[in-house]
This record gives C-alpha cells, sequence and structure tokens, in this order.
C-alpha cells in the first residue's frame, strides 16, 4: 500500500469513532426536577405539571381545604424540595 492510501485509512479510522460518538443520543433529563429541563419555557410547563399534580393529591386528601390554601401548600412543598435538591458547599 502506497503512503497516501495508509495515511487515509489512518485518518478514517480516526474520524469515525469521533463521528460514531456524536451521534450517540443523550439520555432526557429527569421528569422529577424542573430545572433539568433545558430551557426556561420547559422548566415553567414542567413546575405547573407538579403544581396541578400536588394540588389534586392535596385536595383529595383534604376536600375542605380552599383552593388557595392548597396552591399555597403546595408551593410550600415544592420550595421545601428545590431547597433539598440544591447543592450544598
Amino acid at each position: 500500500m502506497s503512503r497516501c492510501r495508509k495515511f487515509s485509512m489512518l485518518m478514517l479510522l480516526g474520524v469515525v469513532p469521533m463521528f460514531a460518538m456524536a451521534q450517540t443520543p443523550q439520555p432526557p433529563p429527569s421528569s422529577d426536577e424542573p430545572s433539568a429541563a433545558s430551557s426556561p419555557h420547559q422548566q415553567r410547563a414542567m413546575h405547573d405539571q407538579m403544581m396541578k399534580e400536588c394540588m389534586k393529591k392535596e385536595h383529595q386528601k383534604d376536600s375542605s381545604m380552599s383552593k388557595d390554601q392548597v396552591k399555597k401548600d403546595c408551593e410550600n412543598q415544592m420550595k421545601m424540595q428545590e431547597q433539598q435538591q440544591q447543592p450544598r458547599d
């Protein structure tokens, strides 16, 4: 084999693995964490969905609570979760 062909083969062998690695799909962010969403819109949508689920659960626990009280309770729960998920120094 000529030098040119050898060099071409070596270049090709070096490029193919890099191309294959670039095509590997990344795992989606966890749906449990709003901060894992990549855009502010996605974060807001995730937060809204979590609030709806929380409010539904809280209302099922105690249907005598007002909607405002249920909302406040859920907001407090979500704040607590965010504080627990933040890395500590």
